[in-house]
């Protein structure tokens, strides 16, 4: 898996989910080429580095949509291109909803720290 390259970011939101800790990120400059909105990263207690990531990243094209993608040890995958992932609300609920699923924490309900 290949991390995002973030230079510089300003936490958004910070989450516990299970055994997660969760920051979203906005305001980010990359080193990667990739135009970031929000990075959701998760990082599973006693670990150093986040094994979850997911993305709203700007959409190739010129509509000034942005793609929601995931990215995990074996999974990079973009599931939908839409201007409702500029909305920090909206994309946290989704990359919540994805982490439940991705991470098997169906049960676990997120607890929103900032």
């Amino acid at each position: 898996m290949k991390a995002p390259g973030i230079k510089t970011a300003i936490p958004q939101r910070r989450y516990k989910l299970g055994d997660f800790s969760v920051v979203v990120l906005g305001d980010i400059e990359s080193d990667d080429g990739v135009d970031y909105r929000y990075v959701f990263a998760t990082v599973q207690d006693g670990a150093q580095e986040p094994e979850f990531y997911v993305l709203s990243v700007r959409a190739p094209d010129a509509t000034g949509d942005f793609a929601l993608r995931v990215l995990g040890r074996e999974l990079d995958r973009e599931l939908d291109v839409s201007g409702r992932w500029r909305d920090l609300d909206t994309f946290c609920d989704q990359a919540i909803a994805l982490a439940q699923q991705v991470l098997s924490l169906g049960d676990e309900q997120p607890h929103r720290l900032l």
